[in-house]
């Protein structure tokens, strides 16, 4: 038997046979790992299977590793590699009325963005929707310009104007689905503006396509009773987006075949849910507080049958339970709930409480759930 370099306790020893199939590499620790010949470095295996992975801001510190990583990071496959893999919430994009955007992020250290006010943007705005790293922006001056921007990266554009008239009622959803063979990033935004036909209220549904560049108007119309008053903040999940409406209903819109259904919820719900997907399907998650104690209702599928009660006990958030408001879902385990003072994440199998931020939240009256990707908006 032989060994490799000094002979100590700390080294790995070979047999000599292996000895001209492997190269060996030395660690800061003067250990030896053997490497079969013909295989990629490690520093190459890393940057093609691991950095897609990453949050975007870490990666945009990894291009100071050196020339070769830089021009790989700022490649658009990189890019595009990580807008399909990194899913992880990342935080949470606030506005309050007549106030710039902020940030609450859930690790500042690997999640921050370089502008949460988003200020790149040529005008002051509103944010209306996000989806897998995109940002919907609105004008807080014309309710008819749109932006799209990525606020790590700073990239935007501005759409071109619809062909409906888009008041403060009209509701919007953004459809994005990052998949190995959508490079460009085509995205959809679906508009439900609400018009005046022979003194009846109707919706009519407004799509702007990126493929296409344009806004088009679907045939459907829908002009039931049940379908007014849209929260103006929509969820895409599957091909499909979802308004909740004032009168405890889900409104919901097929972008592949361009029809609408109502989907009705428990008799008596009020309207303050919200619409997620866990264990991958469509939930409405609905928080019930009795005595400090707060009980997180779920109703799923297509029904909006209650699959299950959720009890968020006092012992466990740490706290009474006076307003809790459930965000959204993460890896389809963790909820992200709003509390008073705190934002957090609870894990619904471990039954366990994470802080993720004690940021004042109770001015912001919007919240929508961020992904830290290198998504390109324009390519």
């Amino acid at each position: 038997m032989e060994s490799f370099g000094n002979t100590n306790t700390e080294e790995e020893v070979f047999h000599d046979e292996y000895r001209s199939d492997f190269k060996c590499y030395p660690t800061m620790k003067r250990r030896f790992y053997l490497e079969p010949k013909g295989c990629p470095p490690l520093g190459d295996i890393i940057k093609q299977h691991a950095l897609p992975f990453l949050p975007a801001k870490s990666l945009c510190r990894f291009r100071a590793v050196s020339k070769e990583w830089n021009r790989w990071i700022s490649c658009p496959f990189l890019a595009h590699m990580q807008t399909i893999h990194f899913k992880d919430v990342s935080g949470l994009l606030c506005q309050s009325p007549g106030l710039d955007p902020s940030f609450i992020s859930f690790n500042p250290d690997a999640y921050s963005i370089p502008s949460p006010s988003l200020e790149f943007l040529p005008e002051r705005v509103r944010i209306r929707v996000t989806c897998n790293g995109l940002v919907c922006c609105q004008s807080r001056y014309d309710e008819f310009v749109y932006y799209m921007c990525n606020p790590v990266t700073k990239d935007w554009v501005v759409l071109p104007e619809p062909k409906l008239c888009h008041t403060p009622e009209t509701a919007i959803a953004l459809a994005f689905n990052p998949t190995t063979l959508n490079f460009s990033a085509n995205y959809e935004i679906v508009c439900a503006v609400p018009v005046a036909l022979n003194g009846v209220s109707a919706l009519f549904f407004e799509i702007y396509s990126k493929s296409s560049n344009s806004w088009r108007v679907a045939d459907t119309v829908c002009s039931e009773l049940i379908a007014s008053s849209l929260t103006r903040n929509g969820f895409y999940l599957k091909n499909v987006v979802y308004w909740k409406t004032s009168s405890g209903a889900v409104l919901a819109f097929d972008l592949k075949n361009e029809v609408y259904g109502i989907l009705s919820l428990p008799y008596g719900i009020e309207s303050h849910g919200a619409l997620m997907q866990m264990y991958g399907e469509l939930c409405y998650i609905l928080p019930e507080i009795q005595d400090g104690e707060c009980m997180l209702n779920v109703y799923g599928n297509m029904a909006m049958n209650l699959k299950c009660v959720i009890p968020l006990k006092s012992e466990v958030v740490g706290e009474k339970v006076s307003y809790c408001r459930v965000l959204t879902c993460v890896n389809d385990d963790m909820l992200i709930i709003l509390l008073p003072s705190r934002v957090i994440g609870y894990h619904v199998r471990k039954q366990n409480v994470e802080l993720l931020s004690e940021q004042r939240t109770e001015d912001f009256e919007t919240f929508l759930p961020y992904i830290n990707s290198l998504v390109a908006v324009q390519k």
